[in-house]
Order: structure tokens, then C-alpha cells, then sequence
């Protein structure tokens, strides 16, 4: 949301971590210097917390460091993206769940997107909650997966995403958190390797995922896969089989078998 430029007599900062300034598109905190207040009125904790140094101005002056999130649009504009308190902490990064749900949103078939932390075996997952726009022809996992893929981090790419025909409102209209459900970790009917290769990806995948076995068909990411786990299955590929796999490739074929045939595609030989 555009809030535009800073008033006459303030300054902004869009800074990242170490207060250092956030390239144009890039989501900071936002901080404001110049004619600001001097404090919290008897909250010296608060005031000490909120009230920093400000390395860009004359010596001696502060900064208050506002807890909203924001970036510079090409336009030389302030854009807010979110708060700071409700960020939420994947695999060491911190994510705002309104940057990925803003951009879900803007998926053509998206009419409303919805971002949980839920607990996974390796710590917090991102979970998608998606309206489609057209229930009847809504875009599958693989696609918002790419399509979110092209856009942002990869930890901040959801591992997981659950189709809604609305979104739980509690009886004030606000969105009911508590009543998301938990994504569903389904197979599809579990079919084996039918080669070398693909019983060799299956048991790195399984391995991968600490599961015993995984089907050929079976969604790496349906199955608590994430970004970082499918950096480690690509290394694995790439140490044990000798096969060079693009971390990209596991998001576009997820599955054993769109592996397989994805590297045969690019000329690898199956067994």
C-alpha cells in the first residue's frame, strides 16, 4: 500500500539487517529521523528500544524505528507491507506472511490468499490457504508453487497449499486463524520405482524426508518437504547418482517420476 514520501523536515530509511539501506523493491524496516519526538513519556525501556542512533544524520541524532515494514516503489514512494511483530521465523529467515500472501493474491486465478506458520518436523512450514477464483478451474499446487517461486525467496515459498471455498470468519468478520485446516499429507496410491533410477530417487527422496518409503507419484512437498530440505535432496542427487539437478527442478517436478522425466527430457539415460 503506497503511503508516499516522507513529510518536509523528516527523513525515511527502508533498513535491512545491520541498519543497512534496502535496495528499491526490497522490504525493510521502516525508521523516521529528523523532527521527531524525543521519546516515550516515563518509558525509558520503550523509548531506548524504539529511539536509536541514527548513523545517516548529523551526529547526535536519532531515529525511531516504527516496527512497520516497507520498501521504495519505482516511483521513489514508500510502500507498506506488513508489521514487523507479526513476522513469523522459517528455518532462521524472517518472513512477513502479507509479502507472500500479497503475492499469491496477485496470482490471475487467486481471489484471496491466507499464510499459516504451522509446526513441521524440522520447525515452522508455511502453509497457503487459496480462494480460487474459479473453483472449477483452480490452479493446482504445482503452479502456485512456481508461480510464488518466480517472485520471492525460497524459504518463502509455502510447503504446503490448501484450496478453500472461503475463508473462516469468526461472527465479527475477522478471519478465524483457529479454524484453518491442518494440509492434508495424501499419496497417490503409493506406485513403485519401475527402474533403477527411480527406485534411486525414491530412496533419497524417502531418505530425505525421514519417511520409510515414498511412491513415485508422491508430492515431495505435500509430504513436508520445504525449501531447504529440497536443497539438501539436489546435493544428495548430485553426490550419490552423479546427477546434476537445479534446486528449480524439484519445484517443478516434485514427484519421482516428473524427476525421472525431467532429467531424461535433458538427456540423462535412465536405467
Amino acid at each position: 500500500m503506497p503511503i508516499g514520501r516522507p513529510l518536509g523536515g523528516t527523513r525515511g530509511y527502508v533498513l535491512g539487517p545491520g541498519l543497512r539501506p534496502a535496495p528499491p523493491g526490497v522490504t525493510g524496516e521502516l525508521y523516521v529521523a529528523g523532527a521527531i519526538a524525543r521519546g516515550y513519556r516515563h518509558r525509558p525501556g520503550f523509548t531506548a528500544e524504539r529511539f536509536v542512533a541514527d548513523p545517516f544524520g548529523p551526529p547526535g541524532q536519532r531515529m525511531y524505528r516504527t516496527g512497520d515494514l516497507a520498501r521504495w516503489n519505482a516511483q521513489g514512494q514508500l510502500e507498506i507491507a506488513g508489521r514487523t511483530d507479526t513476522q513469523v521465523k522459517i528455518r532462521g529467515f524472517r518472513v512477513e506472511p502479507a509479502e507472500v500472501e500479497t503475492t499469491l493474491a496477485a496470482h490471475p486465478g487467486v481471489t484471496n490468499a491466507v499464510i499459516s506458520a504451522r509446526p513441521g518436523p524440522d520447525g515452522n512450514r508455511l502453509v497457503a490457504y487459496v480462494v480460487p477464483t474459479d473453483p472449477g478451474n483452480a490452479p493446482d499446487d504445482r503452479k502456485l508453487r512456481r508461480f510464488v517461486a518466480d517472485r520471492l525467496p525460497d524459504y518463502m515459498i509455502p510447503a504446503a497449499f490448501v484450496l478453500l471455498e472461503r475463508l473462516p470468519l469468526t461472527p465479527n468478520g475477522k478471519l478465524d486463524r483457529a479454524a484453518l485446516p491442518a494440509p492434508r499429507r495424501a499419496t497417490s496410491g503409493h506406485r513403485t520405482p519401475r527402474t533403477e533410477r527411480e527406485r534411486a530417487l525414491a530412496e533419497l527422496v524417502a531418505s530425505t524426508l525421514r519417511r520409510d518409503r515414498v511412491g513415485i507419484d508422491d508430492d515431495f512437498f505435500a509430504l513436508g518437504g520445504h525449501s531447504l530440505l529440497a536443497v539438501r535432496l539436489v546435493g544428495r542427487i548430485r553426490a550419490e547418482l552423479g546427477l546434476e539437478v537445479p534446486l528449480r527442478a524439484v519445484f517443478e517436478a516434485p514427484t519421482v517420476a516428473r524427476l525421472t522425466d525431467y532429467l531424461a527430457a535433458r538427456g540423462g539415460p535412465d536405467a
